[in-house]
């Protein structure tokens, strides 16, 4: 009988424990993984780079760049603004933190010239997270600072956003107005660039297109001796019509190559301009 006991009793403190650990592994789990009790990170809210935002008032705004000084504790921004027509609004910048959006902040403004600016903020902490570019458009007889809060919500035009955990980190010792002009000679080089390289592509293309046209045109030519009556008025209709198409696409063609000229010469200007901006 004792030797029995002993066996249970040693059985019972295994199950004991064994239930234990499963129900720390449970808890581990639940509370490990549950959003509730472990707040999930926010997620990246960052404005794409070259890419034009079309605002509500005509204009497209353009984030060239976006970077971090960790040092010196500044944030720069390049941007590009393409005014609308007619369009007469002073462009003034604020910025604000994620974590106080009623709180907006002054902007340096160390480059302005053909709508191209560079901003830059001071003082911002290493840990700002988030924060976010304000872009309002004012008449010339209008002060920021003495808008009421709707006609300041009214006069907003964009926000630009920046994400700490994916902004580019970057020195920012050099301020002068020679580097930032040819950083946007750049910005505009490798754009043209782009655009080159996409109209030759589709010249390539249109021509390839024609000279399949221009094959099955001869096709159906060679063909009409062999064909019936009713059958050749049915092919010369076929040819006829593959012609018609073929101008089209010849007139298509022209201007896709007076593009490309006209690309090719941008991009010849802009290389020039940048090895004057180089010495």
């Amino acid at each position: 009988m004792r030797r029995q006991t002993r066996k249970r009793l040693t059985q019972n403190v295994s199950r004991f424990y064994l239930g234990l650990g499963v129900f720390f592994i449970i808890v581990f789990l639940f509370f490990g993984t549950s959003s509730f009790f472990f707040a999930e990170e926010s997620p990246v809210n960052e404005t794409p780079i070259n890419e034009g935002i079309r605002l509500s008032n005509g204009e497209t705004v353009t984030l060239h760049a976006w970077s971090y000084d960790t040092e010196m504790r500044t944030m720069r921004i390049r941007l590009s603004l393409d005014e609308a027509p007619g369009n007469t609004n002073e462009h003034v910048f604020r910025y604000v933190y994620r974590a106080r959006p009623d709180s907006e902040k002054e902007v340096n403004l160390l480059y302005e010239r053909n709508d191209q600016y560079v901003l830059e903020l001071a003082d911002v902490p290493n840990d700002f997270n988030q924060l976010a570019i304000r872009i309002y458009g004012l008449d010339e007889s209008q002060s920021i600072d003495t808008l009421t809060p709707e006609e300041r919500e009214n006069s907003l035009l964009t926000s630009l956003y920046a994400d700490r955990r994916t902004i580019e980190q970057a020195s920012h010792t050099s301020s002068d107005e020679t580097t930032f002009t040819r950083l946007f000679v750049e910005d505009e080089l490798a754009e043209t660039e782009q655009q080159l390289e996409k109209a030759q592509q589709s010249v390539e293309a249109q021509r390839q297109q024609i000279k399949r046209l221009d094959r099955d045109k001869e096709e159906l030519k060679d063909e009409l001796p062999y064909l019936s009556l009713d059958e050749q008025v049915e092919q010369e209709n076929e040819i006829f019509d593959l012609g018609r198409k073929r101008d089209e696409l010849t007139l298509e063609l022209e201007k896709l190559e007076q593009s490309v000229v006209a690309l090719e010469e941008k991009h010849d200007k802009l290389r020039v301009r940048l090895r004057e901006l180089s010495i």
